[in-house]
């Protein structure tokens, strides 16, 4: 199904610029998130093709998000891994809830990154990605080229029911996409002290996050459960 919903997107918009995309329900899935303080000149340099801007929380400052999810029941994407790399950023438009951008956004399924490039406009590539679980601890690897790019654990725990909504932005054929996330799941935000755990790899892109980050201290962990909700249609935005 998927390889045809490729065919005919590619057929279609690619001659067209029909657009035949749909809203898409994530039935089951479980993510792991941790928050870097980041250097916001730095983030605005890897951000200029976009234009986006980073949200400044102190003088110089802004925060970077990696941020693991295990998608185990995607509708016709099916199960697969993602590493989003993304900071918090100004809005574009008038939805409520908080704006994203990815400053990389590696996958492990192909069937995820064709539709999150040509549809979203997201910087999605494929990747090597491991997550595991082992005491309570859950880690996620992240390799490219079998070279690593980071690595990071946190300390599995239970939260509370909550539901909110995320905005992502994107670029598809140089017009800015924002694609709506509303998600609804048992959500924890945990103190990272003192068994979590960041470390770079050698890969390019750790490099270059490495230019950007201010300390490998883990400032904020939030662990989300049992989380389903729907990504929403790319739609058109316009820069204020």
């Amino acid at each position: 199904m998927n390889t045809i919903l490729k065919y005919l997107w590619k057929t279609t918009y690619g001659l067209t610029g029909l657009d035949l995309s749909f809203k898409v329900k994530y039935h089951d899935w479980s993510y792991y998130l941790i928050e870097l303080r980041a250097d916001i000149n730095g983030v605005k340099s890897l951000l200029a093709d976009s234009a986006f801007q980073p949200i400044q929380f102190n003088p110089g400052e802004t925060r970077l998000q990696i941020f693991g999810c295990d998608m185990r029941r995607v509708q016709i994407v099916g199960s697969y891994y993602e590493v989003s790399i993304q900071v918090p950023v100004e809005p574009i438009g008038t939805d409520q809830g908080q704006f994203f951008a990815h400053l990389f956004l590696p996958v492990n399924s192909e069937a995820a990154r064709w539709a999150g490039v040509d549809i979203n406009g997201f910087p999605k590539f494929l990747a090597q990605i491991d997550y595991q679980e082992v005491d309570n601890k859950a880690t996620w690897q992240l390799a490219k080229d079998s070279e690593s790019i980071l690595s990071f654990s946190l300390i599995n725990e239970t939260g509370q029911q909550d539901q909110f909504q995320w905005n992502y932005l994107g670029v598809r054929r140089q017009q800015v996409m924002l694609t709506k996330f509303e998600i609804e799941g048992i959500i924890a935000e945990i103190n990272p002290e003192p068994n979590s755990t960041f470390q770079l790899g050698s890969h390019p892109i750790a490099d270059k996050l490495h230019s950007i980050i201010l300390s490998d201290k883990i400032e904020r962990a939030i662990i989300g459960h049992q989380i389903k909700g729907h990504l929403h249609k790319a739609v058109k935005v316009s820069k204020q």
